[in-house]
């Protein structure tokens, strides 16, 4: 049922309204009607109106101002203005209101229901439009842990990362440059220790809920599922001051966090703090630090990494996950994201041990070397003398120099790598067609030719579409209907017999096909 409230000061108007509406209307109600501005601002508020027919001119408050009142409180209200003064200052004032239609008086009954339709439809259709909205957001916030706990898993399971990661950034409308990892430890409450770790999944699984809630509540961040005992955060943050300051904010938040939870839910608490880093491929990095901090409390409470006790920091915040993504992306020569990892590594050396300038150079060197024996295990690179990199490394000096003749070398080899994979691929993919061209009147199938080249049916697959441009079933189609052309225009053969020359056992299978690929039937294509 659609509300109406009808505010005009002429009694016979209201009354007119009313019988236009009751006599033509039985989808509407009129709520209430008013004889001033004041009398239909306070009426609004109780009964909510859906459609105003509002007077202009009226005693004290006048229509203008009632209706920026009732406006204020209820966007969704329609305002029909009725009135006798065409003045265009009240005309202006009511576009700037949004007024659905402006009706001078006197108005004919036809225009009165003519208008009330008019609102009904635009009402219906921002309920439905409402309606669509509220039950898009419900699914949303169904959807939404799900899509959190995938960012998760990708950030603390998968080394290759990356990409997946920015999806989801751009997924969940991430603007911040940076962020930070927290990860929250359920334990007794008394000793602080975990003494049944599914026991407190369970019971984590129950005010699951409020903990999302409340972490979101302090400041928006993506939850994690829960993990027998634990549950990872990423924070977003926007780094744009030095590392203490924000290293501040993450405890602060985390002992509001800690605060919170201690406060409603009856268990012990401890949580662990990583280091803020700026872009996502070092979030690894933060994640191993905050199982560190964690590992580090004795009992409950707040730690983090950079404030752990001496000698428990250093190098084991080295992004080990980002050296074995080197390696990975150099082994399947890709150039690209291979110097990404490198870049990210060396930015974390350079951080750590900028008054060492021979720590970074060790384990660059050792890097470097690592990078060249996937070449040389392959016979791939001519020059394996391992002391060229030895004193190359150590003669340089600057940084900026040192950083440009590692990615050179990261560069190089993935670049031989690729090539190599290429001409294999070539290799194997003539390999696939002369098979095909030597077998096209047998049954194939894509695990024979697989076997006869000695790849996996996954493999050849993906590796067959790249190289041709179509996929093994197209290919293998594609020459048997050449044949079947070639052999339908010689005349000597019937159309079964051809089917079965280029292994189609089925004739009415092989026209069905040769239709759909050439555009015309065998027997078309033979007259």
């Amino acid at each position: 049922m659609i509300r109406v409230m009808i505010v005009d000061d002429e009694k016979i108007v209201i009354e007119s309204l009313q019988f236009i509406i009751e006599k033509n209307f039985n989808n509407l109600e009129i709520v209430a009607t008013a004889r001033s501005g004041r009398e239909a601002i306070e009426k609004a508020e109780h009964i909510v109106p859906d459609i105003v027919f509002m007077d202009i001119k009226m005693p004290g408050i006048n229509g203008i101002e009632a209706m920026k009142e009732i406006k204020s409180r209820h966007k969704s209200a329609v305002f029909i203005v009725l009135t006798a003064f065409d003045h265009f200052d009240f005309a202006k004032e009511s576009i700037k209101l949004g007024v659905f239609e402006y009706l001078l008086k006197p108005v004919s009954r036809t225009k009165v229901i003519e208008v009330i339709q008019k609102a009904v439809e635009a009402i219906k259709v921002e309920r439905k439009k409402r309606q669509v909205e509220l039950e898009l957001k419900e699914k949303l916030e169904t959807v939404l842990p799900i899509l959190e706990h995938g960012f998760i898993y990708a950030m603390i399971l998968f080394e290759d990362n990356y990409r997946e990661l920015s999806s989801y950034k751009e997924l969940f409308d991430i603007k911040e440059n940076g962020g930070y990892v927290m990860t929250i430890e359920f334990v007794e409450e008394d000793s602080g220790r975990v003494e049944n770790k599914i026991g407190h999944s369970v019971r984590s699984q129950r005010f699951y809920p409020f903990f999302r809630d409340t972490v979101n509540l302090i400041r928006k961040s993506i939850v994690g599922p829960v993990m027998l005992n634990r549950i990872v955060v990423f924070v977003p943050y926007d780094y744009h001051a030095d590392e203490f300051t924000a290293r501040l904010e993450a405890v602060s938040f985390a002992e509001q966090l800690f605060q919170k939870l201690s406060e409603n839910i009856h268990c012990g608490f401890k949580i662990g703090l990583g280091r803020t880093y700026i872009g996502l491929e070092s979030l690894r990095s933060s994640y191993e630090e905050s199982l560190e901090a964690l590992c580090s409390l004795k009992g409950t409470g707040v730690m983090h990494y950079m404030d752990m006790p001496n000698g428990t920091t250093g190098v084991s915040g080295y992004p080990q996950h980002m050296e074995k993504l080197l390696l990975h992306k150099v082994s399947v020569g890709d150039k690209v994201e291979s110097v990404e990892a490198l870049n990210s590594i060396f930015n974390w050396l350079v951080r750590e041990y900028s008054s060492q300038p021979l720590k970074i150079k060790n384990k660059l060197l050792e890097i470097i070397f690592l990078v060249h024996r996937m070449a040389w295990e392959i016979d791939m690179e001519e020059d394996k003398n391992e002391f060229f990199f030895l004193e190359k490394i150590l003669s340089m000096e600057d940084m900026v120099e040192l950083r440009l003749w590692c990615k050179s070398r990261v560069e190089q080899v993935a670049n031989q790598i690729y090539t190599n994979r290429e001409n294999q691929a070539g290799t194997l993919t003539k390999k696939a067609k002369k098979y095909i061209d030597e077998n096209y009147a047998q049954p194939i199938t894509l695990e024979d030719i697989s076997r006869e080249i000695n790849v996996s049916p996954q493999y050849f697959s993906k590796l067959f579409k790249e190289e041709t441009g179509k996929n093994f079933i197209d290919y293998l189609t594609g020459i048997r209907m050449e044949v079947a052309k070639e052999l339908l225009s010689q005349g000597d053969l019937s159309i079964k017999e051809i089917g079965y020359r280029i292994g189609y056992n089925d004739p009415n299978y092989f026209s069905r096909i040769f239709k759909k690929t050439v555009g015309v039937t065998p027997t078309e294509y033979r007259w």
